[in-house]
């Protein structure tokens, strides 16, 4: 593409270092908003204000080549690779592990989904990021951008010369740099969904996008809220997938609320295993039940303790005398009281229609959503 376009790779000869077409200025200088001689002719401008793309943020989804050779390349953690235009002409971007600062430029055409776009010199960091990286090929190629296509709420940066398209997708600027989420302890939600257009979103060991990666989620997996901090210049949350597994942080610009089959947001604590171990129920009634494998379904008896947005705690009375306690977390069962002394049998789950059911080694039952729910 390089080779293709006559583009020539703006070098550095320290890491770290802020270069553009001439010396370079330390990182720490670039943070503090150093200027730099090259840029003084650039200076951002308040025309830009009105711009539909004034005041807006995206993350990178894809470099989309029109030489066949390369064709579509696509970062591993689009989180590392984001844009802030800003209304008064300035762009400030993350590249990975390096970070870039410029001026940008554009016009409209008879619609505001569509014009011409230009960047300004871009002034970046330049540190060895950890392979592979398109840190390099967005500084290089950032002058040749010359159009624009806002559509389905992406914004594609178009080379000239039929070079190649960059896809951008809009991050809210409310994820990035408004307040902490909550923990539920302080009436947060319980659970996030993860939102991401493509890909997946990576789960790290710390709050960092440096740190090792122990996990990945699609979009649509349902985690654990366990907190959230601001680190880095950005919020990492502390989750957990629903149900159990590793436990680690993620950017919460990926994470929305998750919505329960009650069409709520659960907030807050949950009481319902508390109160249902003290048998505070909202309800009793039977349900079918089995204990052993081939025996036929006959009915237990059960009380449950429910929370807002599916939460719930059903507390079984086996023919035995015992009792054996079933989980549901924003509407799914994801466990039961086994213990060392009935040798840890193994907990199922299945969903056909409005129906629960439930297998614990060789025990059978059936919870129709309106036990969890409420009717």
């Amino acid at each position: 593409m390089a080779q293709k376009l006559g583009m020539t790779a703006v070098t550095c000869a320290c890491a770290a270092m802020l270069c553009v077409s001439g010396p370079c200025l330390g990182a720490q200088a670039m943070a503090e908003g150093a200027s730099h001689p090259n840029l003084e002719v650039h200076k951002p401008s308040p025309l830009f204000s009105n711009h539909p793309l004034a005041g807006t943020q995206w993350r990178l989804v894809q470099f989309q080549s029109m030489d066949d050779a390369i064709g579509t390349v696509r970062p591993d953690d689009p989180s590392l690779y984001t844009m802030r235009l800003r209304g008064d002409g300035s762009v400030i971007m993350r590249l990975n592990c390096n970070r870039a600062r410029g001026t940008w430029s554009a016009q409209a055409g008879t619609e505001n989904t569509s014009g011409t776009f230009t960047f300004g010199p871009l002034a970046a960091t330049r540190a060895l990021c950890p392979p592979p990286s398109l840190d390099e090929q967005i500084t290089a190629q950032s002058e040749y951008i010359r159009s624009y296509l806002l559509k389905n709420g992406r914004l594609h940066l178009s080379l000239m010369a039929d070079g190649g398209i960059y896809t951008w997708e809009s991050v809210s600027a409310n994820t990035t740099e408004g307040d902490v989420p909550a923990a539920p302890e302080a009436g947060g939600p319980r659970n996030w969904e993860v939102s991401v257009v493509s890909g997946r979103l990576n789960l790290r060991s710390q709050p960092s996008s440096l740190a090792g990666i122990v996990a990945v989620y699609a979009s649509g997996t349902i985690l654990d809220n366990l907190g959230c901090e601001r680190k880095e210049g950005r919020i990492w949350c502390d989750v957990q997938e629903l149900g159990g597994g590793p436990r680690g942080y993620v950017a919460a610009e990926f994470l929305r609320p998750a919505i329960s089959p009650d069409g709520r947001v659960a907030t807050g604590p949950d009481d319902s295993a508390l109160r249902a171990g003290q048998g505070r129920f909202d309800a009793t009634g039977n349900i079918p039940c089995a204990q052993e494998i081939g025996q036929p379904m006959t009915q237990c008896e059960f009380g449950v303790a429910r929370g807002a947005g599916g939460y719930a705690t059903v507390v079984i009375k086996k023919p035995s005398g015992t009792r054996r306690m079933i989980y549901f977390r924003i509407g799914k069962a994801i466990g039961a009281d086994t213990s060392e002394a009935d040798g840890y049998p193994e907990f199922q789950a299945s969903k056909q229609s409005d129906l629960n059911k439930i297998r614990v080694g060789n025990e059978r039952y059936e919870i129709p959503d309106a036990v969890i729910l409420g009717s």
